[in-house]
């Protein structure tokens, strides 16, 4: 199962003499930071720490933890890249799939889901419902001016419009269930004949 992982999931640079896009693509798109001491405004710093675990420690292969979650394959080959000023190493990728992030030129974080949890995460997008936003629309008055009463119609001034996500369309569309209950509760009368 390792070699599966490694053959489909990189923490790592790719080799920039070999697979010289992949590299830039990798080294644009696919490192986390720098964050830390050299960046502690950095949106992942929380409490002095990067909440993503980031700078990781080095492994020279990959591995299951005792939750159950993979600690991929980073090997200190001596492969860095400047960024923001700063040299990162095969501690500041984030697990990706080479091909996939060269085809798409973008950030695509690819890990292994082993574990229950991983259904809870798919399917609570689907489950959390639409997003809501409020809108105002209003028109400036001629007559609003310092010491002149505004009338507030509260009614034209709070709009709830509702947001079908792209998942929530095609769940829909496809007329996946929302929920089920399982086993069926059937209602049964208590008192009985006899």
């Amino acid at each position: 199962m390792v070699e599966d992982v490694d053959r489909m999931i990189s923490a790592e640079l790719p080799n920039s003499e070999t697979n010289k896009l992949a590299h830039e693509t990798v080294a644009r798109c696919m490192m986390h930071g720098p964050c830390g001491a050299a960046f502690p405004n950095a949106p992942c710093m929380e409490e002095g720490k990067c909440k993503k675990q980031y700078p990781r420690k080095f492994q020279s292969e990959t591995v299951t933890d005792v939750n159950g979650y993979l600690i991929y394959r980073r090997r200190d080959m001596g492969h860095t890249i400047l960024v923001h000023g700063i040299e990162l190493d095969n501690r500041w990728v984030v697990p990706h799939n080479a091909y996939l992030s060269t085809k798409y030129n973008a950030h695509i974080n690819v890990e292994v889901c082993n574990n229950i949890r991983a259904i809870k995460y798919l399917f609570k997008y689907v489950y959390k419902g639409h997003d809501r936003a409020t809108v105002e629309i209003s028109r400036q008055s001629d007559n609003a001016t310092e010491g002149n009463v505004v009338e507030i119609d509260e009614i034209k001034k709070y709009f709830d419009y509702r947001y079908v996500s792209a998942s929530e369309a095609v769940w829909c569309i496809f007329k996946f269930d929302m929920h089920e209950r399982f086993p069926t509760v059937e209602r049964l009368q208590y008192h009985l004949p006899n």
